[in-house]
């Protein structure tokens, strides 16, 4: 019925470190896939982040069509804003479309796929699965098996309250995400020998968790590179890195002639050079005003803790006592909840910043009438473009859009209002409520937050070695892997496939066939968590720095 494929995914993989690795050694395998198959840049979407981007992976379209643009839902469509789920997607997933083809797939910590979906071949859900004692897999009895394999299957990596600027913490984090990994690769490659399937996407995140808290540590334009700090945070990472060129080497190894192995990422890295603090610049604005009664204690909280970041403190005061204040401080955020709905005063309130992973601005219409938003988003463009950070004294936001530019379909009405790039996302847009200062430094400490451009990489026995991708986006790869197993791409799609990674004779004898299906909108959208594990996903989220 066609040829079998695997989707490997490497949540936040970025060539600004893979290619010096490949080129040192460390990565021999991957370097192998790349030279003798295809590889280019991989273009994440507006913003690029892990709800969006994975959502655009699995469905082929934009998430004008799907109607991810966060963890969280609109505040246009819930202003409660509930976290998203695997039944907020609006449009056919790749497993669905398969399995109507009579395919059977195999579906594996796939970032927003809880709760799991009945489905021919078997799934388990990956981030936003609440713990690890929710029923994660389908078909259930699965969980107890993948238990026997590993000893402990561990369906995310819940970063603790670890202080990573301390080594015995690092170490620490260290061990617990390579145990994470260890398993989650055994488990795979057996399920990978021992099931039967059509089409298999695993989606490994340990790149992604390492690269939000260590990045500075890892390129040499930061001064953490140059640390004593730096040198063993370095081994440690690309020990790590080495773990999962293994998994890609045991795939390699176990491929036939009728399957091919496509890699890609949800998006790049880079390193965080300063926080926007964008609701302080509204209020400044005078766009947007809090509560007065909870004004005073986020300026108590969030002065503590620019304090405890600054360059000044790091250097004299020492770290066990730094440590300390910075785990008083993580231990007293309240929830995000409290941050944005309780803080704000939405009758006096134009405008506001949600999210990290939005990274947009939106319109609160409940108080600004239709007739006025046009207006008001486009004043809102102005300022951004005019915003100077006051250190340097250049302006700072490259670029700013509106969603119907960047978004095509009926969930666009459901975006920011205003989205924007600030410095390639080196200035990275923050909700917090309480700073006086609309920049903020982030220079001294060594987190890192995404890129637009992610990877993508493809091998087996009809693809064209050498082949150099150009034009790449992630809503290109579900065509691509439907291609690849000769299935045809449905119209509503917005990728392509990626063709000019087959061999000559492939495509000669597989020209890319359109299915006339121009219905996308199949999911009922609804929300599966319970209190106590929203909960519980809000502080994970917020460990990884994707809730303030």
């Amino acid at each position: 019925m066609g040829n079998r494929c695997i989707l490997l995914g490497l949540d936040g993989a970025t060539y600004d470190l893979l290619d010096p690795w490949m080129d040192a050694g460390f990565l021999p395998n991957l370097k192998d896939l790349l030279a003798r198959g295809a590889k280019g840049v991989l273009r994440s979407t507006d913003p690029p982040t892990t709800p969006p981007a994975w959502t655009s992976v699995l469905t082929g379209v934009n998430p004008g069509k799907h109607g991810i643009f966060d963890f969280r839902d609109s505040f246009h469509r819930d202003p409660r804003r509930p976290l998203v789920s695997s039944r907020s997607m609006k449009a056919p997933r790749i497993w669905q479309i398969l399995n109507a083809a009579g395919l059977r797939t195999a579906i594996m910590n796939v970032p927003i796929t809880f709760p799991p979906e009945p489905l021919d071949g078997f799934m388990i859900s990956g981030m936003m699965t609440p713990n690890d004692e929710a029923e994660y897999t389908y078909p259930p009895e699965l969980k107890a098996r993948l238990d026997g394999m590993v000893g402990h299957y561990v369906v995310d990596v819940d970063i603790p309250r670890y202080d990573v600027e301390i080594w015995k913490d690092a170490q620490a984090f260290f061990d617990d995400v390579e145990r994470a990994f260890t398993r989650r690769s055994e488990a795979f490659l057996r399920l990978m020998k021992e099931e039967r399937w059509d089409f298999f996407m695993v989606v490994f995140v340990i790149l992604d968790r390492i690269q939000h808290l260590f990045w500075k540590f890892l390129v040499s334009e930061f001064e953490q590179y140059h640390t004593p700090l730096g040198a063993r945070v370095r081994d440690r990472v690309i020990a790590l890195y080495s773990l999962v060129d293994r998994t890609i080497g045991a795939v390699m190894e176990q491929l036939d002639g009728s399957t091919t192995l496509l890699l890609c990422s949800d998006h790049g890295f880079g390193g965080t050079r300063a926080w926007f603090n964008v609701n302080r610049w509204l209020e400044r604005e005078k766009l947007l005003t809090l509560v007065p009664s909870v004004r005073w204690k986020k300026r108590i909280f969030y002065t503590l803790m620019s304090w405890n970041d600054s360059s000044f403190v790091k250097a004299v005061v020492p770290a066990s006592v730094q440590s300390m204040v910075r785990g008083r401080i993580r231990a007293g955020r309240s929830t995000y909840k409290t941050d944005v709905l309780a803080t704000v005063d939405w009758s006096r309130t134009k405008a506001f910043f949600a999210s990290i992973p939005s990274q947009g601005i939106y319109v609160n219409r409940q108080l600004v009438p239709e007739r006025e938003r046009d207006s008001l988003r486009r004043d809102i463009r102005d300022r951004l473009l005019g915003l100077k950070d006051p250190e340097t004294g250049k302006t700072f936001v490259d670029r700013v859009m509106f969603p119907e530019e960047i978004y095509d379909g009926p969930e666009s009405i459901y975006a920011p209002d205003v989205l924007f790039v600030a410095q390639d996302y080196g200035y990275l847009g923050r909700q917090l409520f309480g700073t006086s200062r609309v920049v903020e430094t982030s220079l001294h400490t060594p987190n890192g937050f995404h890129r637009v451009g992610g990877i993508f990489g493809a091998y087996g026995p009809d693809i064209q070695p050498g082949t150099a991708v150009r034009g790449a986006a992630v809503h290109d790869v579900t065509a691509t892997v439907l291609h690849a197993m000769e299935q045809p791409v449905p119209s509503y799609m917005d990728g392509r496939a990626l063709i000019e990674i087959f061999s000559p004779d492939y495509r000669d004898a597989h020209p890319v066939h359109t299915a006339g299906n121009d219905q996308y909108e199949t999911a009922q959208r609804g929300h599966h968590y319970s209190a106590e594990e929203q909960q519980e996903l809000e502080e994970r989220l917020r460990r990884l720095g994707y809730l303030g």
